[in-house]
């Protein structure tokens, strides 16, 4: 029966987003300005609603979802979820490499993660800010030190990257939101027609355990989860300009699923680079380059 609780889920952050969209009118215009902002005149007003609405259908999931992710298993995911690429993290992993799954603001994340769990993959996600104490509860899921590590402290930054690195070689996989705002490495690239800062912290880490970079994108719509794997990134280090052109094709993947389905980017929210970039130019700042490499 545990189907039916999913349905039922579903069913409540779609009337949720109902609601949201015309209660929170200065939300939705926030919303709607910045994908105009990036968009430009790709932006389709006759199509504003339904996208708004989807971000705040994706939104909603998060008041259900620790919830729901205790309740994941292989039905849910035969029922619910839909995987394409997967073979490229299978042949990295077959080859003792660590692994970097490059993910994005997009549709269900926390739901794909635990679903690769469930799958046999262990896997460490990097999360910026510090854990919430909530105490332990028997139906509902906790992010804990054990599956993830929280940057929020910069005096911990040694041991942040201490733990990255044993995981990368070791052999296992660390997830890690390519387009957040949060990193002191950055490089700047195009994107979306203008020149954006990526962070590429991450990726100096990946370099220095030999590790495979595989974008990750997880799609959600009405019911259905779909985890998509990219070929791997991790090619050309020796080149110069190597970090950018990394960051410059995970920045191309994502601009891809952005303009094909804007309405899937979570990460309009923020806190991501577009947030960062669009709270910028509302301030009338330059975003800086410091600490770029």
């Amino acid at each position: 029966m545990k189907w039916l609780v999913f349905k039922l889920a579903f069913f409540y952050v779609r009337v949720y987003a109902f609601f949201g969209y015309y209660r929170k009118k200065a939300r939705r215009e926030e919303m709607e300005r910045k994908f105009r902002s990036f968009l430009g005149e790709r932006w389709n007003p006759g199509k504003g609603k339904k996208i708004v609405r989807h971000v705040f259908e994706l939104r909603g999931t998060r008041k259900v979802m620790h919830y729901l992710i205790p309740l994941v298993d292989r039905a849910f995911i035969k029922r619910f979820v839909e995987i394409e690429g997967i073979h490229f993290l299978d042949e990295a992993i077959k080859k003792g490499r660590g692994v970097v799954l490059m993910g994005g603001h997009f549709g269900l994340s926390h739901l794909s993660f635990h679903s690769l769990k469930v799958m046999g993959y262990d896997w460490l996600l990097i999360k910026g800010g510090a854990p919430k104490n909530r105490g332990h509860r028997r139906f509902r899921y906790s992010e804990n030190v054990n599956d993830t590590i929280f940057i929020y402290d910069r005096s911990l930054a040694g041991d942040y990257r201490k733990r990255i690195l044993e995981t990368l070689r070791s052999g296992r996989i660390i997830i890690y939101y390519g387009d957040t705002r949060e990193g002191k490495w950055k490089e700047r690239v195009h994107f979306l027609g203008k020149e954006v800062d990526f962070p590429a912290g991450v990726i100096h880490l990946a370099h220095e355990t030999k590790a495979s970079i595989i974008p990750f994108i997880h799609l959600y719509w009405r019911g259905k989860i779909t985890m998509i794997f990219k070929e791997p990134i991790d090619h050309g280090w020796k080149e110069e300009a190597g970090y950018r052109r990394i960051v410059s094709e995970y920045a191309k993947i994502v601009e891809t699923y952005l303009l094909l389905s804007p309405e899937q980017y979570m990460g309009i929210y923020g806190p991501t680079v577009i947030e960062s970039y669009y709270r910028s130019c509302v301030n009338g700042t330059v975003p800086s380059k410091e600490g770029e490499k």
